[in-house]
């Protein structure tokens, strides 16, 4: 592991308005006070959980109420000061529930209306508290943890390294996020612009999913174009329709099994997962609708197919310019409303529905949900019955820890062992490295993920600085 962390600062994210205005209300209170004195670092800290959790992760927060459990908190010692101070001074809102030890439910905060539509910075605090240092060897015993696991990959994670065109990138930034409606969109590229430009980036390998998070897995497609590693160009290989592949590798080591290491992983991790899906498999003609899932997803063509199949049943609209919107139900403030979605194309549209019909509970419904068990019957009820069979969120967590085991622990070690010079990176089911080492990667990888799953997933190859913008 490369990265390294100085014990004594830490960087926060708050707009320049609420940090000022939070200086000088500290330095009163502190003044005014015969009690605990409060110390900006922390109050900092709690401030910038409103925007950092948002912005480091993909969970859409309704009305912008951030959940923030107390276990994050208890680092601080009077966090509950802290927060009532910070709800005075109208910094942050609580959110007015009654909560119980046993709902074992986050308490959720909203930062303060005179600072929601504000743009967000990077801040340095340093001091020589235990907090901070607390703070950093949490994230360093995180990295530790992922270098164990996959350190011919995180030997690569340096910030020194990883470079960004800060100037050319904000100005991208200002000229193309200009409503209102899109501060979001615009505080999530200034949050990934100033984490490379800072060098304050880390990474893990923790949770369920068993992937590698990283700053790589963070950057914006629309970002890509700014970002070198040591000088040169990036290019990325992701597998197409990667979900959708490894389910329908899965099915087809069923249909026909094979040796692979998908056989061998399954066989090891998952040996139940084999009986019940056989168990509810049927056999002769009756796997033709699975095959001709699985033709489509090796063709690339499944989601353009199942998205012909949404627009002609009438759950897409398209406009002339062949931009899509469909209406998703949603849950605002108790009232389910049907809220419009805006896509670039079929395919988009296409691939968010077809993740939701994936990885929604076994007991979910809607409009998709019904399309689709009535175009691929066979396949819905397999899929019904490994999510009826084993515990909530099962099975994308299943899809998640093959590409894992695939793409980390397989593909990426292989070739780190055989081209030891070369740069490499992940984003989940994506492989990056520097421009040279393009047809190599290619190769090997292509070669790699037959060996792995039996069949050949199609792959896309994406030069960084030919990435066209995407807004949204």
């Amino acid at each position: 592991m490369i990265t390294h962390i100085n014990k004594q600062k830490l960087g926060v994210w708050l707009p320049n308005k609420l940090f000022h205005a939070l200086e000088i209300k500290i330095k009163d209170y502190n003044k005014s006070t015969t009690g605990m004195k409060l110390n900006l670092t922390k109050a900092s800290y709690i401030l910038n959980l409103l925007y950092y959790i948002p912005l480091s992760t993909n969970e859409k927060y309704e009305d912008g109420w951030i959940p923030i459990c107390s276990q994050a908190l208890l680092r601080i010692k009077g966090y509950k000061k802290y927060i009532a101070f910070l709800q005075n001074e109208d910094f942050l809102n609580k959110k007015c529930i009654e909560y119980s030890t046993i709902s074992n439910a986050c308490k959720k905060y909203k930062i303060g209306d005179a600072y929601i539509k504000h743009l967000i910075d990077f801040h340095w605090l340093e001091d020589n508290s235990n907090f901070i240092k607390k703070s950093n060897e949490i994230k360093i015993s995180r990295m530790n943890v992922a270098d164990e696991k996959c350190s011919h990959l995180t030997k690569w994670l340096n910030p020194e390294l990883l470079s960004i065109d800060s100037l050319s990138a904000l100005k991208y930034i200002q000229d193309t996020y200009i409503n209102d409606s899109q501060i979001k969109n615009k505080n999530k590229r200034i949050f990934i612009v100033k984490s490379i430009q800072n060098k304050c980036w880390s990474f893990s390998r923790e949770g369920l999913d068993n992937r590698l998070h990283s700053i790589f897995t963070a950057i914006p497609k629309d970002l890509r174009k700014y970002v070198k590693y040591k000088g040169e160009q990036l290019i990325s290989l992701d597998i197409k329709n990667s979900q959708p592949f490894i389910l329908a590798s899965i099915l087809k080591q069923i249909i026909k099994p094979s040796v692979n290491l998908l056989n061998n992983y399954l066989s090891n991790e998952y040996n139940t997962l084999h009986v019940s899906i056989m168990s509810d498999l049927l056999y002769g003609d009756q796997h033709n609708e699975i095959q001709t899932f699985i033709n489509q997803v090796l063709d690339g063509t499944f989601y353009e197919h199942f998205g012909d199949i949404l627009y002609n049943e009438g759950l897409i609209s398209k406009d002339i310019n062949e931009e899509c919107y469909i209406g998703i139900p949603k849950k605002i403030r108790g009232i389910w409303i049907k809220k419009h979605t805006n896509y670039d194309n079929l395919r988009k549209v296409s691939k968010d529905v077809v993740m939701q019909i994936l990885f929604s509970s076994e007991k979910h419904s809607s409009e998709f949900i019904t399309v689709f068990k009535k175009y691929y019957p066979e396949l819905y009820r397999v899929i019904q019955s490994i999510k009826k069979e084993n515990e909530k969120n099962f099975f994308p967590v299943l899809l998640q820890n093959i590409e894992a085991d695939c793409i980390l622990d397989h593909c990426t070690r292989y070739i780190s062992y055989k081209h030891p010079d070369m740069p490499l990176f992940t984003i989940h089911d994506s492989i990056v490295t520097t421009e040279p080492y393009e047809a190599i990667l290619e190769e090997e990888l292509n070669r790699l993920l037959g060996i792995y799953f039996g069949l050949k997933p199609r792959l896309e190859s994406e030069l960084w600085t030919q990435q066209f913008d995407e807004v949204g």
